[in-house]
């Protein structure tokens, strides 16, 4: 066993097939697979073999997946790296998974030299420079001959280590093993029905867990064609839609905003479309009507984190989509709502969602303490409040850290967000809780906004949809909110007041 196989079984079935797209580049998966098998050779010759842990720090293109392949067949585990790390987070990053190699694309050398000092475990350096460069460190890889064969792996074994966002502390590495992986993407492929005829948009960041499994795995083990872009431009992607008949494109509900709000949107096709994907974050309700409005496709979401290897919940692709919740539990997984005593809590009242399966990770790496916590009894406790229909469907309500309690009442950020979202002059928004003498913690939201909108406006606007103890009191208005690489609002830096500079 080894996710390797994904790879190859498809080479040996389809070796003339494009596996590939990106730019103006074409690659087969016979092609894919002499590439992986090389560099594999290669780095068994620098060294790196079984139970090793390696970094890869690199953008969207071909050589992230070759190496992201050619690391698991030497039996190594790969450690991905958000190419946005600054020298103090990557040395955090290398140091905790006691990573032996990073390999990285060289637009980011000034931080790996500046960090390098700091590496406790991590020695050999190698850098990607371009296709055009054949001396650099990553194209010498490629100068040996192919590995025989690759290395075995048992399920339990990791194939990478994934750090969390860090939301709620320092950031811990999830232990994702070949079974959760190999599991994860035979049940989502099934899920999605996908197939060799099928042609997806890789605009996510292969670093990311959702987009490495939804983009590249699921493809890769159907035979279906990746289009690879290095950064998420709308107008361009609407294009390439249209172009190309892409059939699936997986994304992020900032994207899906950007779709809507986009003065091209009407100028495309978009009949080959199968599936409009989204994770990462819960939908606003308003976009996802005005996405099957305007372009007639239905956003099939779903719910994960990082330790259920990608996915808990889907929404089928089949049938009637409840819109608002996130789907039921994917085949094979079960699923609780429980109180703070791990208590089941009743059909339509809120809990804590918890699930255990076959997706769910090893660990946190090196951290028992906090493995202990989140995984009890088999079960692993996601920290976030969602309550389920009779249907059995799951409706996301709120991470639990993030909920409000002001004078005494709940408050789900959420709610309130899929209230403005329905404002027509507003964009994007984020609802937070701020320290208050009086009530514990006052209601706070930024907005995105076009054109002039008023505070006293949006307060007689929510004041028609919601409790008054509800209703943000303060409207802070701002150019552009904060997100994280995958597009997904982060609400850290406006708790930080790090966003002062931009509120208009």
């Amino acid at each position: 066993m080894n996710v390797v196989d994904i790879l190859v079984q498809t080479a040996e079935r389809l070796p003339e097939k494009t596996a590939i797209v990106f730019k103006d580049q074409k690659i087969s998966y016979g092609q894919v697979k002499d590439l992986v098998f090389k560099a594999a050779n290669g780095l068994r010759a620098s060294g790196i073999g079984e139970n090793m842990h390696v970094g890869l720090m690199m953008t969207n293109r071909p050589e992230y997946v070759i190496s992201y392949f050619a690391i698991l067949a030497v039996g190594a585990a790969v450690v991905p790296i958000n190419p946005m790390f600054k020298e103090r987070e990557l040395v955090y990053a290398l140091n905790d998974s006691e990573s032996t190699a990073l390999i990285y694309e060289s637009h980011f050398s000034n931080v790996v030299i500046n960090a390098k000092e700091g590496f406790i475990t991590t020695r050999t350096l190698l850098a990607f420079s371009g296709e055009t460069t054949p001396n650099c460190e990553w194209n010498k890889l490629l100068d040996h001959q192919p590995l025989e064969s690759f290395i075995q792996r048992k399920a339990e074994d990791t194939a990478q280590i994934i750090y969390t966002s860090g939301t709620t502390g320092r950031p811990k590495g999830a232990m994702i093993t070949h079974g959760n992986v190999l599991w994860m993407t035979k049940t989502v492929t099934d899920i999605q029905e996908t197939s060799e005829k099928d042609k997806v948009v890789v605009v996510l960041p292969l670093f990311h867990a959702y987009a490495k499994l939804i983009c590249l795995l699921c493809p890769f083990y159907k035979g279906a064609t990746s289009y690879i872009e290095e950064r998420f431009i709308p107008d361009s992607v609407l294009e390439l839609i249209d172009r190309e008949k892409i059939t699936f494109f997986p994304g992020v509900p900032t994207m899906f905003t950007m779709f809507v709000h986009s003065p091209k949107l009407k100028e495309y096709d978009y009949s080959s479309l199968r599936i409009f994907g989204s994770g990462g974050a819960s939908i606003p309700v308003e976009i996802i009507e005005r996405i099957k409005k305007e372009i007639g496709v239905e956003i099939l979401e779903g719910y994960g984190q990082t330790e259920s290897t990608v996915m808990i919940t889907c929404q089928p692709l089949h049938g009637e989509k409840v819109v608002g919740s996130v789907g039921v539990p994917v085949p094979g997984l079960e699923l609780r709502l429980v109180t703070a005593d791990d208590q089941d809590v009743p059909t339509g009242e809120v809990g804590e969602i918890i699930f255990r399966g076959q997706n769910a990770m090893k660990g946190y790496y090196n951290k028992p303490d906090a493995t202990a916590e989140t995984i009890r009894d088999g079960w692993v406790y996601t920290g976030d409040l969602g309550y389920q229909d009779e249907s059995g469907n799951l409706f996301i309500v709120d991470r639990k850290k993030d909920m409000i309690i002001r004078g005494g009442y709940n408050v789900y950020p959420r709610e309130i967000e899929e209230v403005l979202y329905a404002h027509p002059n507003i964009i994007e928004c984020a609802v937070i809780g701020e320290v208050n003498d009086i009530f514990g913690e006052e209601i706070v939201a930024y907005v995105v906004t076009k054109g002039e909108v008023k505070e006293e406006e949006l307060s007689t606007y929510c004041k028609q949809s919601m409790a008054n103890y509800k209703v943000p009191r303060v409207f802070k208005f701002i150019d552009e909110l904060p997100k994280t690489t995958t597009g997904k609002i982060s609400k850290v830096p406006l708790r930080q007041n790090d966003t002062k500079r931009n509120v208009k």
